[in-house]
């Protein structure tokens, strides 16, 4: 820069005019030198700090950002991009307290809250980031739509939509033109059924030009559930050109479903083919895959990748899922633990190890790592699923039969006549005229349990249909008599989460066609599950040794090398729920006839409806 400035503030601005023209590393030239004449200058380390970082040395950016901090602890930006390199390094609890020690130091800094509730929610800690939040905006006063959109955020991330919604709708008020918070409210409404609302919020951000993906797909969602397959389409077409992982599944959800199958195939194997710049839709591709029951053809395709894709712990875990599916224990289990030695805080790697490691009977290895995952997530059902299928292949009865006792935690149930309805028949035949009567669908959904079947796309708690709010309302009776007989024991994760107070999360119903099951599964994200049986096959009761239709209990999805079949069994019957844990593998034996089963299953929750 010539002869060196009066003084370091003079400097200082020099140094930022070139790093704000994008050449960070000609800044860095100037800062080497001007360190010279002003060491230990708090303005000039900060500038080091960001230009290190914008070149993507962040460890040295860290080193020179605590420097700045000794000489300036007040310096309320430089602590707050301390916290962003933390956190890009995984270094979250020190990024945690960085953004916290900002926050005490310039309380009404809403980068450092955005940041600060982003982390918790990253990190599963939806309550927390809502305290956050609701602190934040309570002892600052002030009408910040940044502030409203984070919570909005952390509200969304707790599932409580209608606060979700709330906390959106203010940042909206506040500033009409904020496109993350019209997103969010958008995506809160076609949570509580305000489905036409959302699909407009998004269809103004799209005719605004915006083309984000998540906005794209969440446009696509609401158009679906309001049968529009139509104008969905194009929406999730434009997602996956833009790179969206998610966009890619549900693209190829809405093919399958609609049964076009072989344009679903051409969509994942482009996706896959293209893991050398999309590697997140390259994964996506594979597990959509692995979905359709192909793993052969992940097998292949992995083949196929790049070289430094083959080395990624993401790729290795599908592959190893597919060597899994394919029957070949062993490899799966060496490909698995090679991914999960390199990613061991990767759920999904995680789940897949343990999963290799029952598979492959190393029993203790699977039970040790998922006590881990049971006490970082403890109200996530597979883990406990895991657990017990652990427990039950080391033989130890007592800790399994806890978990798995069926004569207190498997009860069926008897639902009364809605209200409106002269009978059970009536009721079930207006409910499953009005609610499959005009499908377009003609398979299940991927990654879903059911097999030659149909669900309907949305949450039916949400749903106005009187039928529906009828049969939803009839639902709370029986739900609260089998609560009522679990009790409270703080000692077991069923009975340790109940309350008085209870609501049903989640509803939807499903029509098996001829030859229809439901493979064994958890509901990962729920507490009590129910399945309500509408219409039975007649060979559910003309043939009980073979059981078809029936409900069958404890036999897990992958097969293990030592015998694990179900162990409980219910009949279905029109008119009957089936209450039970929803970490209990549960599935159905395959219908023989082509009468359908038709079912109305649903998840209730603890506590209070968000």
């Amino acid at each position: 820069m010539g002869a060196v400035r009066v003084n370091a503030a003079d400097a200082a601005r020099h140094v930022l005019t070139i790093l704000r023209s994008g050449q960070a590393d000609k800044a860095l030239i100037e800062l080497d030198s001007l360190l010279k004449t002003f060491p230990g200058d708090a303005g000039l380390l900060h500038l080091n700090a960001y230009a290190l970082r914008q070149l993507g040395r962040i460890s040295e950016a860290i080193n020179v950002a605590e420097k700045a901090l000794t000489v300036d602890p007040g310096n309320f930006e430089v602590r707050n991009m301390l916290g962003n390199m933390l956190k890009s390094v995984g270094q979250l609890e020190a990024a945690n307290a960085a953004y916290r020690a900002t926050l005490q130091r310039k309380p009404d800094y809403t980068p450092a809250y955005k940041n600060l509730v982003t982390l918790l929610i990253d990190q599963g800690q939806a309550e927390e980031a809502v305290a956050v939040g609701e602190s934040y905006v309570r002892q600052t006063h002030r009408k910040d739509p940044d502030a409203f959109e984070a919570l909005g955020r952390a509200f969304k991330a707790k599932k409580v939509w209608h606060k979700a919604a709330n906390a959106f709708s203010e940042a909206v008020e506040l500033a009409p033109r904020h496109v993350a918070a019209r997103y969010g409210a958008a995506s809160a409404f076609v949570e509580i059924g305000e489905t036409e609302k959302a699909r407009d919020i998004c269809q103004q951000l799209v005719d605004q030009g915006e083309q984000a993906p998540q906005i794209l797909r969440m446009l696509a969602r609401a158009e679906l559930e309001l049968s529009d397959f139509a104008a969905a389409e194009p929406h999730l077409q434009r997602a996956v050109s833009v790179g969206s992982p998610e966009g890619v599944k549900d693209y190829a959800n809405l093919l399958w479903m609609t049964g076009r199958d072989r344009d679903a195939e051409t969509l994942l194997h482009g996706a896959v083919s293209a893991a050398s710049e999309r590697p997140a839709q390259a994964i996506a591709g594979m597990d959509e895959l692995l979905d359709m029951e192909k793993p052969e053809q992940v097998v292949h395709l992995f083949d196929r990748l790049p070289a430094e894709r083959k080395s990624q712990p993401d790729f290795i875990a599908r592959l190893a899922s597919a060597r899994g599916d394919l029957g070949d224990m062993e490899i799966a289990f060496q490909l698995a633990e090679t991914a999960f030695r390199q990613a061991p805080l990767n759920r999904v790697i995680a789940y897949q190890y343990i999963v290799s490691a029952l598979m492959s009977a190393r029993y203790d290895a699977a039970l040790s790592e998922v006590k881990v995952w049971r006490e970082r997530e403890p109200l996530d059902q597979n883990w406990i699923a895991l657990e017990a299928d652990a427990l039950r292949m080391l033989g130890e009865v007592d800790a399994y039969r806890r978990l798995y006792d069926y004569e207190r935690f498997v009860i069926p149930a008897k639902l009364n006549v809605p209200n409106g309805y002269s009978s059970l028949d009536d009721f079930h035949a207006e409910f499953i005229e009005q609610v499959h009567g005009s499908s377009v669908f003609k398979t299940h959904p991927l990654g879903q349990s059911a097999r030659q079947g149909i669900q309907t796309p949305r949450n039916l708690v949400f749903d106005d249909r009187p039928v529906v709010k009828a049969y939803i309302s009839a639902l709370h009776e029986p739900v609260k008599d089998y609560l009522d007989q679990l009790g409270s024991d703080p000692d077991h994760p069923v009975t340790a989460r109940n309350s008085e107070a209870f609501y049903i999360a989640g509803c939807w119903s499903i029509y098996l066609l001829a030859g229809g099951r439901h493979v064994s599964h958890t509901h990962p994200k729920g507490w009590i599950s129910s399945a309500y049986y509408m219409a039975v096959p007649p060979e559910a009761k003309e043939d009980p040794m073979n059981r078809p239709g029936w409900i069958k209990f404890g036999e897990p999805p992958y097969k293990l090398p030592d015998p694990a079949p179900a162990e409980h069994w219910v009949c279905p019957e029109p008119g009957t729920l089936v209450l039970f844990p929803a970490y209990m593998w549960h599935g159905t034996v395959p219908i023989s006839g082509k009468a359908p089963r038709v079912t109305a299953p649903l998840d209730v929750q603890p506590g209070v409806a968000p």
